[in-house]
């Protein structure tokens, strides 16, 4: 049940000497291996009709689109191209974020009420 393509791969590692000069060589076999067994996989997945599982071995297998833009636009919306603009633009973009102008240091003044009337000694007997 094993073709004929993967044992020779097998075979052909196995018959790689020891020694670090011969990573290069064991890294590309099996690299090979692996793509191999993945095509596998899809083979399985397309002979039962389980297009959902292909789909997904398609898609991992494809080519995946950076997850972090590197694209910064200046204040008016033109992009910026230069690393080091860039850079500054970045600089730029947390000062204003994270240096706020002082708070003023004299509150605002309130008021004086007139004082209330209140006798604080004992209480009467008709309290």
């Amino acid at each position: 049940w094993i073709p004929a393509a993967s044992t020779e791969l097998i075979d052909a590692r196995q018959h790689i000497p020891s020694g670090s000069e011969h990573d290069e060589e064991r890294r590309q076999l099996k690299h090979k291996l692996w793509w191999v067994a993945k095509a596998k996989e899809m083979e399985k997945a397309a002979a039962i009709g389980n297009s959902r599982q292909l789909f997904r071995f398609i898609r991992e297998m494809g080519i995946r689109n950076p997850t972090v833009s590197e694209t910064i636009s200046e204040k008016d919306g033109s992009t910026i191209h230069c690393q080091s603009r860039r850079l500054d633009r970045w600089a730029e973009h947390f000062r204003e974020q994270f240096n706020w102008p002082l708070a003023s240091t004299q509150l605002p003044t309130i008021s004086k009420q007139s004082e209330w009337q209140i006798d604080i000694g004992p209480p009467s007997l008709s309290e």
